[in-house]
């Protein structure tokens, strides 16, 4: 059975790094990393918001990133390798560094409307903050190995946590990549991330905000069909473990 640990990098990192499969992906995050890259996510392309048409897409997507790295660190006389986060509380060797691999944790947040109508037939607009997160993942020589997972959802400020409702996967069209819905499975709930504490007028990577719990709804190998529950601080011991800061904002053009 696997442990929560390696189900929650499964959930958040596609696999582990010791499970990475080599593979190379020309794949440039400042130049791939635009409006056709979220072309088919609704609220930004031409997607439809569930089945409804979407009456106002997003001008602009803040981009906010948590980061990590192969490192050393001493566990009962041991030196052992751990995928730590780069703003981690966790000691790591500073006598012994390892050029292994490496990941990007990215989470897209961007507002957008869609129109359903009332009892009279009217249509009414319903704002909508939309999120996007993937994985792109980095061999010893920088080269990027994969984009996954990557998934599509909502912020509930009133509920202060973002859902995940739908899973993407990278796709490649005449030399450019995008993110696509993978066809959703009956019954599939998605996951929670929260706090969804973003920042409010993000301008330097000291904005953060911590993601300190995320739920897994679906079945599961742990808790069969109850939703399975992972505390961050609890399962890495890293308060950090999951932080994420401001790298850029997007401007999207119609």
């Amino acid at each position: 059975m696997l442990s929560c640990r390696k189900i929650l990098f499964l959930t958040i990192g596609g696999i582990s790094f010791a499970g990475c499969l080599e593979q190379k992906i020309l794949f440039d995050f400042n130049k791939d990393v635009n409006q056709n890259f979220f072309k088919e996510v609704p609220g930004i392309g031409d997607a439809l918001y569930i089945k409804y048409p979407v009456t106002k897409k997003a001008t602009t997507a803040r981009v906010y990133v948590s980061s990590f790295r192969e490192k050393f660190i001493e566990n009962d006389d041991l030196l052992e390798y751990s995928e730590l986060n780069d703003v981690s509380k966790t000691s790591s060797v500073d006598y012994w560094n390892v050029n292994g691999y490496s990941q990007n944790l990215y989470l897209v947040k961007y507002e957008f409307s869609y129109s359903v109508k009332n009892k009279k037939g009217e249509p009414i607009d319903i704002p909508v903050i939309g999120a996007v997160f993937f994985s792109l993942k980095r061999n010893g020589q920088n080269k990027v190995t994969g984009i996954a997972p990557c998934y599509f959802g909502t912020v509930d400020e009133d509920e202060n946590l973002i859902t995940f409702d739908t899973e993407l996967t990278l796709a490649k069209k005449d030399g450019t990549f995008y993110l696509k819905a993978i066809k959703k499975k009956k019954n599939v709930k998605g996951l929670l991330f929260m706090p969804a504490n973003f920042p409010s007028n993000p301008a330097t990577p000291d904005d953060t905000f911590t993601i300190e719990k995320i739920v897994k709804l679906d079945a599961n190998k742990v808790g069969g069909y109850k939703p399975l529950v992972f505390n961050i601080n609890k399962i890495l011991k890293d308060a950090n473990a999951l932080q994420f800061h401001y790298v850029d904002t997007i401007h999207l053009t119609q």
